[in-house]
């Protein structure tokens, strides 16, 4: 018995050692580019702005992450201003009479809040995309180069 257990712990050992499960594998970034809400990463349309959220994290700047969190805090509050409404109904007495001018306010200003709110959130992002394509594109300090400039 101690003779099976010692070869199926060395077994899983030496499995684990070369299985390179933990290995981690570099990806060089790409710009983002951005028409409207459109967002497209290496010129490939991406489904969700959420999506755009790995590669800038990827470049870890405290600038892009101060940005970035504004866009979830703006995208989360256009979101949660869209149950006013829902709460206008279940506020309403018994009878349940509507006053429409009431709730024309109502609906209309749940509208107006989120488009609003939406379109700082596209800001934020838009903000944090130029400055993750501005750290990506810059050069770094280790490339060799040669610079030549001509006086007329």
């Amino acid at each position: 018995m101690k003779k099976t257990s010692l070869l199926l712990s060395l077994f899983l050992v030496l499995f684990a050692l070369t299985s390179n499960g933990q290995q981690y594998r570099t990806v060089e970034l790409k710009p983002i580019t951005q028409q409207g809400w459109r967002y497209y990463y290496d010129l490939k349309k991406v489904t969700s702005p959420v999506a755009l959220e790995v590669p800038l994290l990827a470049v870890n700047d405290d600038e892009v992450n101060r940005y970035l969190k504004g866009y979830k805090n703006w995208t989360s509050a256009a979101s949660f201003v869209t149950i006013v409404p829902l709460i206008y109904f279940l506020s309403l007495p018994k009878s349940g009479y509507v006053d429409q001018e009431t709730f024309w306010w109502v609906f209309g200003g749940t509208i107006a809040a989120q488009l609003g709110m939406t379109a700082v959130s596209h800001i934020k992002l838009g903000k944090s995309i130029d400055r993750y394509n501005m750290l990506i594109l810059q050069p770094s300090g280790r490339s060799l180069g040669l610079s030549v400039t001509y006086k007329f």
